[in-house]
């Protein structure tokens, strides 16, 4: 059987969140887990970080010549999918034999659509690569055609006769010590990503990002974590965490971390053990950041990290209603803990950083003022981020969207269909999910948050301009400006 030779890739360009926007970005954990696993199967791997290296079709074209794959794959997410799908296809027209296979979370909840639109993918994996796509790479090695792929679990692929084979969900890894860790080693120079940030007290540091658990058991209606990577949340051992962060200071010269967690503190007792163990190690003079699930946050939970290194906690709020956050979002949470928790931030110095979302189900104007009067409780000492509803595949807010039309009944995720509201230039190319609000509405309370922020409107406007496509985009865009002039006034 001879090995495979096999390409990882982050598409180029797409969109990428504002804290993204300015020329810092973090490694992808996804692909180094899998190209991991598949260095440990003896397969030739490579990453191409198409994205950091901001590559142009012709400089992917030299790439792909040069390493010659047999096997490309490519992750994404719903955000830079229409670049995945070029991506493919000019996969396709280069190496007409490689096999071309997606992974990711937009891959992972719109397996089918994903082929059924592309003719260039041959596969999609589903879930956790780390288990298939070694089973994947060793099949294709022994060439064993579509009854050895059948035999794969967690993957869908166009058989011989172009009818798709779904071969069903695979097992989630449920011992995550077991993985090795990322193969950093394959990524890009470290100074590419340019991951660095200010940290109160510390000045500029260059920061590493890891993940220590996977699955989130809340049901939020909008959210798809729970449906790529379980409502049961699997984590590795505190032992094991600190093993990866000492060998990313050692290796990587990493000076801040950055854990990627849905829900860092889901047990919080392995979080205090690891934050003693951080004390113990000497790790604790390195600044970190994750994000917590406020209902199961306590005081001292938050002074035993803040005495680790923790230095800013994220958390989703999501609204100021509370009918909104109990009956629409079903999020098991009360205003009040939100509260109690930003004092406790405001009392050991650790800077919040709440999450809220616009244009909810049934959300009416005076709801979503409720949200705003929130975000303004917060303004001087915490930094909050803010975005409208989107829409994900597989969630519970894409079939309300179906059924009220914020997506056409015809609507498939790999067309890019002009009746569909999207921000592309500004939240992704995602649609918005809209209900009651009106587009007006939206935009006062997208200017009155950047005044908040003390963001910028104007350094967006030639990126918007870009982005505009249709009649559509531009009445959309327009009814912005004149908001934003109209706000301007008032102020």
């Amino acid at each position: 059987m001879k090995n495979r030779r096999i390409l990882l890739i982050v598409p180029p360009g797409g969109y990428y969140a504002e804290r993204w926007s300015g020329g810092v970005l973090m490694p992808p954990l996804g692909i180094g887990y899998v190209a991991a696993t598949l260095e440990q199967s003896a397969h030739s791997v490579a990453i191409l970080d198409a994205h950091v290296a901001r590559m142009t079709d012709r400089e992917i074209v030299r790439e792909l010549m040069a390493f010659r794959p047999d096997i490309a794959g490519i992750t994404f997410t719903t955000e830079n999918r229409f670049e995945a799908f070029r991506t493919a296809r000019l996969i396709r027209e280069t190496l007409p034999g490689c096999h071309v296979t997606g992974g990711g979370p937009h891959a992972s909840l719109a397996a089918h659509d994903t082929l059924e639109g592309i003719e260039a993918f041959d596969s999609i994996v589903v879930g956790e690569g780390e288990t298939t796509m070694p089973l994947l790479a060793d099949c294709l090695a022994a060439q064993g055609g579509d009854a050895g792929l059948r035999r794969i679990p967690g993957l869908v692929f166009r058989s011989t006769d172009r009818s798709l084979v779904d071969t069903g969900p695979a097992l989630r890894i449920q011992n995550l010590d077991a993985l090795p860790f990322p193969a950093r080693h394959l990524y890009p120079a470290a100074e590419t990503y340019n991951f660095r940030f200010d940290v109160p007290g510390h000045g500029i540091k260059r920061f590493s990002n890891l993940m220590t658990s996977r699955g989130c058991p809340a049901n939020c209606n909008f959210c798809a974590t729970p449906k790529v990577w379980g409502r049961t949340v699997r984590m590795r051992s505190p032992e094991n965490i600190i093993a990866e962060m000492e060998a990313m200071v050692r290796e990587q010269g990493a000076e801040a971390f950055w854990f990627f967690d849905d829900t860092f503190n889901s047990n919080p007792r392995r979080v205090e053990r690891l934050c003693d163990l951080m004390i113990e190690r000497g790790l604790d003079r390195m600044p970190w950041f994750c994000e917590v699930r406020v209902d199961v946050m306590s005081r001292e939970l938050l002074e035993r990290m803040k005495t680790a290194g923790c230095y800013t906690i994220g958390f989703g709020v999501e609204s100021g209603s509370q009918r909104i956050l109990d009956d629409v979002i079903r999020k098991n949470l009360k205003l009040e803990k939100v509260h109690e928790l930003y004092g406790w931030c405001r009392e050991l110095d650790v800077v919040a950083n709440p999450f809220f979302i616009i244009s909810h189900p049934t959300e009416t104007w005076e709801e979503a003022q409720a949200t705003v009067s929130l975000i303004r409780t917060f303004k001087e000492r915490a930094h909050v981020s803010m975005a409208f509803l989107h829409v994900y595949p597989g969630t519970d807010l894409e079939e309300t969207a179906r059924r009220n039309g914020t997506l056409p009944p015809d609507f498939r995720w790999y067309q890019d269909r002009n009746d569909v509201k999207t921000l592309a230039s500004a939240q992704g190319n995602v649609p918005i999910f809209l209900d009651r609000l009106t587009w007006t509405q939206i935009s006062d309370i997208l200017f009155e948050w950047a005044k908040m922020q003390h963001f910028s409107v104007i350094r967006k406007i030639p990126k918007v301009l870009r982005s505009i496509r249709t009649w559509s985009d531009f009445f959309r865009y327009a009814v912005m400006g004149w908001r934003y002039i109209v706000n301007r006034i008032v102020r």
